[in-house]
């Protein structure tokens, strides 16, 4: 079964959000394994009137809602995202 339904559930719910409430599709890959770093998941999303698409990395153990809460936690530092979602 697909984890993103429940990601954006979760993104939905949190209350007083108003960007939460805006995102429009949330991807979650299947847990990525390399012999030098722990498993990871790649989440990738997107805001309704926004062109930019923008990722991020969680541990492949992550619950949905932990997902959900490092999408909308703020990350120190640059901003990478990808033009053209």
């Amino acid at each position: 079964m697909p984890i993103e339904p429940t990601v954006l559930d979760h993104l939905h719910a949190l209350n007083g959000n108003a960007q939460a409430l805006s995102i429009r599709s949330c991807t979650v890959s299947p847990p990525i394994e390399h012999p030098w770093a722990p498993p990871y998941r790649l989440v990738e999303w997107t805001f309704r009137h926004d062109v930019e698409s923008f990722r991020r990395v969680v541990p492949a153990e992550s619950t949905p809602r932990q997902i959900a809460e490092a999408v909308m936690s703020h990350v120190p530092g640059r901003r990478f995202c990808q033009p053209g979602g």
